[in-house]
């Protein structure tokens, strides 16, 4: 159910929250690596302090990453600017249609967990083994109903 609930992004969405994961300890302690960030995507007046969830591509790949604004600046069209400190110490600058949206709740280790029962290997743990299992164990009941059974009056 839950990998059915993408967005045009391939996120993971339901209704106005984006479901993503930590890609980082940038925001150590709030926000570790691994935990599953709760997004809002209804677009809000953004100031800074505020965290966000944001894309950027990198080498032609689509890099989701959470991050706390540390400064809001307009460019020489009038285009807002949101400055974001990266793990190395220089500065982020993204623009407006960047922005997924704002933390609503973060929840420690989730995102890995998820990532996890969304990957090929997770799907056999946790979804298909599980089946195989309840398949043996109802075939074997099912065996045992089958077998005559010896009814011996003891007198």
């Amino acid at each position: 159910m839950v990998s059915m609930n993408r967005n045009e992004e391939g996120l993971i969405q339901f209704g106005n929250t984006v479901l993503t994961e930590a890609s980082s300890n940038i925001l150590e302690p709030k926000i570790l690596k691994g935990d599953l960030i709760l997004t809002d995507t209804k677009k809000k007046d953004l100031k800074e302090k505020d965290i966000i969830t944001y894309f950027t591509k990198k080498n032609n790949n689509l890099e989701i990453s959470t991050n706390e604004i540390a400064a809001i600046t307009k460019d020489v069209n009038g285009i807002t600017i949101y400055s974001l400190k990266k793990e190395d110490g220089t500065i982020e600058n993204i623009d407006s249609s960047c922005i997924i949206g704002t933390l609503k709740i973060s929840i420690p280790y989730a995102g890995k967990i998820l990532n996890y029962v969304l990957s090929k290997d997770g799907f056999l743990t946790v979804t298909l083994v599980p089946a195989i299992i309840l398949f043996l164990i109802t075939l074997l009941n099912f065996v045992i109903i089958l077998q005559p059974k010896n009814n011996y009056k003891t007198n």
